[in-house]
């Protein structure tokens, strides 16, 4: 009896063995440190987010827990898909959010010991190994359009427009859901929608006309055109360049500090009033972290530059040479007719975002247009007639820190290039497909990710794709 039991123990221990042997390796510093983000992130507890950045970050731990709160409830939460990179300190991971989206999640560490945060940093993706197969011609395209959008129900139906072209043809051009629910008012292909951050495509263009006239250049700092700033050592350091492609270390503008002054923050000098004297974040030049503050500092040096105020300078030299008559910055409270009410998604219905938005559209996001405007934007710019095609192809290049952005406009992973805008209650997507010929638009007056899902699905099954997916892969 006692050798039997001998016996089964030395088999326990040997199986023990072998397990521990068979087993994988443990999650390296870059995967545990995302994976307590991602509890805290999940858990949309202020006080637990707030205290991973205290621990974890290595500044402004209120900013980053604002932004995480606010994806959490743009996603509803995320797990995570497939780990895509790993090296110990460097970590991409694909994501699922659990409102059916994919996104991808950027997380670099400066150390392991102590586990300190460089950067990190997510971008939406189009959903993997999609089976959808492309369209035959731009007719089945605007069909399998409709019946995608037919099939949305409910909380899901979509509320917004989209619009096609080909080749500068609009091939597809259609409107659904609610402008207003108040005045149960639909929309049109002409209603104005808020393009959130897509309004930054504006601001580079106005800056690289600004460069493209000798008024400005690219690695110059902030200082050359601004000497009176109020961080000396911030203005000294940063260069047009690194505010452009977010490389700047400037921040964000969405703050509890901002939330307490909203009301009156509402000229580009008032934002700096308020964040001037904020030091940079890093090191300018070594990371990308989006900034929206850089592009209010770029909406300033265009005023200072051009002396005239940024909204009608961008109306004078962008908007009119283009042909975008329905495309303002107008503030919330004016009455502008065929202008959508934002819905965010609350907790038992949708609810309007207005006691969330800014006074009104400035150099880093916020105004209104319409697809058939962002259309003509398109068309103005692949055309030479805003700024010269040779600043184009620098712009719509990734940066060195970035391999999907470039200055003021992402780099798709096709040769092509846009921008997105997105905040509760609003969402929005231009892409520009010079491969193919297509341009692709869509706005929404709900969450994100309506308008990002729309053009996907759409970039999905555009003609030709099968075809071209194996030329260039």
């Amino acid at each position: 009896m006692l050798k039997r039991a001998s016996t089964l123990l030395a088999l326990l221990i040997f199986a023990a063995a072998l397990s521990a042997t068979a087993s994988p390796a443990s999650d390296t510093p870059a995967l545990q440190l995302f994976k307590q983000w991602l509890e805290a992130f999940n858990s949309a507890d202020a006080a637990r987010i707030t205290a991973f950045w205290q621990k974890y970050g290595r500044n402004r731990a209120d900013d980053r827990a604002a932004g995480d709160l606010r994806l959490r409830s743009m996603t509803g939460g995320m797990t995570v898909y497939r780990i895509e990179q790993d090296t110990g300190i460097h970590l991409v991971v694909l994501m699922k959010e659990n409102r059916g989206s994919y996104s991808e999640s950027t997380m670099d560490l400066v150390s392991v010991s102590p586990p300190v945060i460089a950067s990190m940093m997510g971008h939406p993706v189009p959903p993997p190994q999609s089976s959808a197969s492309s369209a035959a011609s731009d007719e089945q395209l605007a069909s399998r359009v409709r019946k995608h959008v037919a099939a949305m129900k409910d909380a899901d139906a979509f509320s917004g427009a989209v619009l096609i072209a080909h080749h500068g043809k609009i091939v597809f051009r259609q409107a659904w859901g609610t402008a207003n629910e108040s005045g149960r008012i639909g929309n049109t292909v002409d209603t104005q929608f808020c393009i959130g951050s897509m309004n930054k495509m504006f601001t580079a263009v106005a800056i690289l006309q600004l460069v493209g006239k000798g008024e400005l250049a690219l690695d110059k700092p902030i200082a050359t055109y601004w000497p009176d700033y109020p961080n000396r050592d911030l203005a000294s350091r940063v260069t047009i360049r690194e505010l452009l492609n977010h490389s700047g270390g400037t921040g964000d503008i969405f703050t509890p500090e901002y939330q307490a002054h909203r009301a009156e923050t509402r000229s580009l000098a008032d934002y700096v009033k308020l964040f001037g004297s904020r030091p940079v974040a890093f090191a300018p030049g070594s990371k990308m972290e989006y900034s929206n503050y850089g592009y209010i500092l770029l909406g300033r040096i265009i005023e200072l530059v051009s002396g005239e105020p940024y909204q009608k300078y961008v109306q004078e030299h962008i908007y009119l040479p283009a042909g975008m008559v329905h495309t303002d910055s107008r503030p919330e409270s004016d009455h502008v007719t065929d202008r959508a009410v934002g819905y965010t998604r609350g907790a038992n219905s949708m609810t309007p975002n207005s006691d969330g938005m800014p006074w009104s559209g400035t150099s880093a996001g916020g105004g209104y247009s319409t697809v058939g405007d962002l259309f003509l934007f398109a068309e103005a710019l692949q055309s030479g007639k805003l700024i010269a095609p040779e600043i184009l192809r620098q712009a719509t290049q990734p940066s060195p820190m970035r391999s999907d952005y470039g200055m003021g406009f992402y780099v798709l992973p096709d040769g092509g290039y846009g921008h997105g805008g997105g905040s509760p209650g609003i969402n929005g997507e231009l892409h520009i497909l010079p491969r193919t010929g297509y341009m692709l638009v869509a706005l929404a007056n709900r969450d994100p990710r309506m308008a990002t899902d729309m053009v996907d699905f759409i970039t999905s099954i555009l003609p030709g794709r099968d075809l071209d997916s194996k030329m260039h892969p």
